[in-house]
């Protein structure tokens, strides 16, 4: 009796794995100065530490996810030192209650002094995070450019809560997930959210994926996202997109999509729905907008430098977060990883966005080039140099923001 009880207990132990990853991660960064003030200098400097703590507990079915990374940065420190703290945490819940279904629960928070126009990353958790909506960067794997806001560094909130269900009950080549959740992001307080207007609201996202064959896959989407402003404007996406996915070849793929969005947006007290319009109505508007993809990826592979890129094109509903206005506008992005050797990858990032059909909008241009080298299993060093070129209708010159990078991380994993 004794010796089952103690079987039983080593048995429920033994099932629970809490494994921790400590690093800290020191950047060095050169950018353009966006300071107005004359005895400005047009180039300055800035370092950031980032001590990074992860926790994560696997019993059974579930895993349990904790990630807390504080970012401090001494901005500006060859001319007027000061120093900044941003705070970013995650928490995540996946729960595989049998085969076939999985749910995932997660939050993920920014809060402090956010720089908007650097254009680095924030900290990575782990090799492919899903970053809340934090500073208006390129981003990673393509996606919209955000438009640059006048004001340097404000005091930040970002909240992106979300809980996604999959199964594959529906048969053994059908898929179907949803997604439902509630972000926040935005400016703290008064001056903050003159710069970036506090932004809220729910969204749900629900796709059913059917596999023609090992080569193949279509895709039903649906949405609604529904966002309110601090400065009084809303507006309502119902969107409905069929792609289709297929490996052309060992080394290629091609991704195509269309749909539609229904739009029903009212901006805020002051502020044209269009500039380019004369006399536009101000009031509610609704519009029927349309959302096509078509997306090409390929790889080369080799042992001493395997690519693998991505040319994207898409056209959907942007909603313009500084203004909160929603117009049709075309992103086109292109990606490219070479791995040379095991401990060095090169990528490259580049992208164009701009209005369509007619409306009025910010046209950006955005490129980068990314290096990581791995030391050791416990050391790396990464350079990064990015560059972002704006024109908005509502400033009279166009804008060139730029930032160049120099890291270096340490990192440690165990089990506790």
């Amino acid at each position: 009796m004794l010796g089952a009880a103690l079987t039983a207990m080593w048995l429920e132990v033994s099932s629970t794995a809490i494994t921790y990853t400590a690093s800290v991660r020191v950047d060095s960064r050169v950018r353009s100065n966006e300071d107005p003030a004359e005895d400005a200098p047009s180039v300055a400097g800035d370092t950031d530490f980032t001590p990074i703590l992860g926790l994560e507990r696997r019993e059974g079915n579930t895993t349990l996810q904790l990630d807390y990374a504080p970012r401090i940065s001494l901005r500006e420190v060859t001319a007027q030192a000061r120093t900044e703290v941003q705070h970013v945490g995650r928490f995540a819940a996946l729960w595989r209650p049998e085969r076939g279904l999985s749910f995932r629960l997660s939050e993920e928070l920014v809060v402090g002094s956010v720089n908007l126009l650097i254009t680095d990353a924030l900290p990575d958790f782990d090799p492919d995070p899903i970053d809340p909506d934090g500073p208006l960067r390129p981003p990673v794997g393509g996606g919209p450019l955000q438009p640059l806001p006048e004001t340097d560094t404000v005091h930040f909130v970002s909240s992106a809560t979300s809980l996604t269900g999959e199964t594959s009950w529906l048969g053994r080549r059908w898929q179907l997930s949803a997604t439902t959740g509630f972000s926040v992001s935005g400016g703290l307080d008064g001056p903050a959210r003159e710069a970036v207007p506090l932004q809220y609201g729910p969204r749900l996202d629900t796709s059913l994926s059917h596999a023609l064959s090992s080569l193949s896959a279509l895709t039903t989407s649906a949405a609604v996202t529904h966002a309110r402003f601090s400065t009084g404007a809303n507006n309502t996406v119902v969107t409905l997109t069929e792609s289709w996915t297929r490996r052309m070849t060992r080394r290629t793929s091609v991704e195509a999509g269309a749909g539609a969005s229904i739009v029903r947006s009212l901006t805020a007290p002051g502020v044209d729905p269009d500039p380019g319009e004369e006399g536009a109505d101000a009031g509610p508007r609704t519009e029927l907008l349309p959302n096509l993809t078509l997306a090409v990826g390929h790889r080369i592979p080799s042992r001493t430098a395997d690519f693998d890129g991505r040319l994207g094109l898409r056209v959907s509903p942007f909603t313009d977060r500084l203004t909160a206005r929603v117009y049709p506008r075309a992103d086109l992005t292109v990606t490219g990883t070479w791995a040379l050797g095991p401990r060095v990858r090169v990528a490259t990032t580049g992208g164009t966005a701009f209005a369509v059909g007619g409306a009025t909008g910010d046209r950006l241009v955005s490129g980068g080039v990314t290096a990581s080298w791995i030391l050791n299993s416990w050391m790396s060093v990464d350079a990064d140099t990015r560059g972002t070129w704006s024109r908005s209708p509502e400033l009279p010159a166009a804008r060139f923001q730029w930032a160049a990078a120099l890291g270096l991380s340490l990192r440690q994993t165990g089990i506790l």
